[in-house]
């Protein structure tokens, strides 16, 4: 009788062998794009708090001149290039989401994926089988746990995300399949990432791409060098579905089926707004709302949303910071807020989260008139969507009300290649004034494959 084969193996097996070729022209599509998108912010958001700060320890730090910090002109060591591009990457909160995993699959594997790449002078179509194979699975992983991992309060886009940075990194390093085990197995004991941030609002938000970019990384340079790990992290009694599922709940049959075959992160969505990817369904709602009816929002009486119970309870708690943001992180997870904010201004972008917009007495003044309530049939459909309907009533009780199944970039409802550029032309026109040079950059990241070293990504960045 043959021994049951480890999840991490089967994985293993598949990565190993996997080339550029193998991956169907939509998912090497989807990785390109979701480079460009997710450089926009890494490129856009230099001047942030957290990503000054992030930079400025990663310089500290230092190390070999491996990779660039993005924006700063200074090469790191490759990991600590990969932590602060990592947080970088995720300050505007503007990266893509993957349904059912609850999570931003992109956000640790890409940075880390570049940063590696860039020591290594790895090619453009290694660099997208390494970010195609480690954003699947986090989108694998992180639909194991059935959408409840939050309740046990977990961030997957963290706890996930370091397997993911870690399978990209081994692949990068052409691990063989033994080694690509043990750097699963070493990545399971750095899975972390606690939802309390939402709690004040804090910046370790924006570490939980960070750490599993820097780890993540970090595992399998480890593995390369012959420390191993358990093969059974996974799904082992001590393992990481049993260690952070709710209530042990989770499906582990679908992480390692078909994996290699069917590609599920070119399922992931590209955003159009700077916040939770939870706020989508409201915001598409509001505008659709401000698009066609034009309401005075001095008349608005009541903003009444209703939602999923997870979307409810990650955007209206803790409440007096959800009704009065104290800090960037708040507005980009505040419900009222977003919804005072989108039907006063008739749009929401990067400004809508800076300190003068949520101090706004305007928008702070229709706070008060939102309402939540939790809607058993969206709850039903959760997570593989994200419903939401709105409904305004003005001060003579006429009513309009919008619902949206799919917010905009879901793949049910997606961006335009269009849309996916102006959106980094936006990012990187805040610090990028040459538009050749913006121009140039999205003409590398579309003819990926046929970048010999993609060293001369990060010379067009810095130039």
């Amino acid at each position: 009788m043959t021994a049951e084969r480890k999840i991490s193996e089967e994985l293993a097996d598949v990565a190993a062998d996997i080339r550029y070729d193998d991956l169907p022209e939509n998912a090497r599509k989807h990785a390109a794009n979701l480079i460009l998108d997710l450089l926009g912010s890494m490129i856009g958001s230099r001047r942030v708090e957290s990503s000054r700060t992030a930079a400025e320890l990663a310089i500290e730090l230092g190390g070999p001149e491996e990779s660039d910090v993005v924006g700063h002109r200074r090469k790191v060591a490759c990991h600590n290039a990969a932590f602060a591009n990592a947080v970088q990457g995720y300050a505007f909160d503007f990266a893509d989401d993957h349904n059912e995993s609850n999570s931003h699959p992109s956000v640790a594997t890409i940075p880390a994926s570049l940063a590696l790449g860039q020591k290594l002078r790895s090619t453009g179509k290694q660099l997208v089988e390494a970010i195609a194979l480690g954003n699947e699975l986090v989108c694998r992983l992180g639909a194991a746990f059935l959408g409840k991992t939050y309740y046990q309060g977990f961030h997957p886009t963290s706890t996930c995300g370091v397997f993911g940075a870690a399978l990209a990194a081994a692949k990068l390093l052409n691990l063989n399949r033994e080694k690509m085990v043990w750097t699963l197995g070493i990545a399971g004991s750095q899975a972390a990432g606690l939802m309390e941030w939402n709690a004040e609002g804090s910046f370790t938000k924006r570490l939980q791409a960070g750490h599993p970019a820097m780890c993540g990384l970090l595992s399998a340079l480890l593995a390369g060098k012959g420390f191993n790990g358990p093969s059974t992290i996974i799904e082992g009694e001590a393992g990481f579905l049993n260690a952070y599922s709710f209530r042990r709940e989770y499906d582990k049959s679908s992480i390692a089926r078909d994996f290699g075959v069917r590609w599920h992160f070119c399922e992931s969505s590209i955003k159009v707004y700077p916040c939770c990817r939870y706020s989508g369904g409201h915001l598409d709602a509001c505008l659709d709302i401000v698009d066609k009816y034009h309401p005075d929002p001095k008349r608005i009486r009541k903003i009444a949303i209703r939602s999923s119970d997870f979307t409810i309870k990650l955007l209206t708690l803790p409440r007096e910071r959800k009704l009065k943001p104290q800090t960037s992180v708040d507005a980009q997870f505040s419900m009222p807020y977003q919804a005072a904010a989108a039907l006063m201004q008739g749009k929401v972008d990067i400004h809508t989260f800076t300190e003068e917009n949520f101090r706004n007495p305007e928008i702070l003044a229709l706070v008060p008139k939102v309402e939540w309530a939790v809607d058993d049939a969206f709850e039903r459909r959760y997570p593989s969507s994200y419903s939401c309907a709105v409904t305004v009533t003005m001060d003579n009780g006429q009513e309009f009300t919008s619902v949206v199944d799919n917010p905009k970039g879901d793949y049910r409802n997606p961006v335009t290649q269009k849309e996916i550029e102006d959106k980094f032309i936006h990012l990187a026109r805040i610090e990028i004034s040459e538009e050749h040079r913006i121009k140039k950059i999205m003409s590398y990241v579309h003819g990926l494959e046929k970048a010999d070293d993609i060293n001369d990504l990060f010379l067009l960045i810095a130039s």
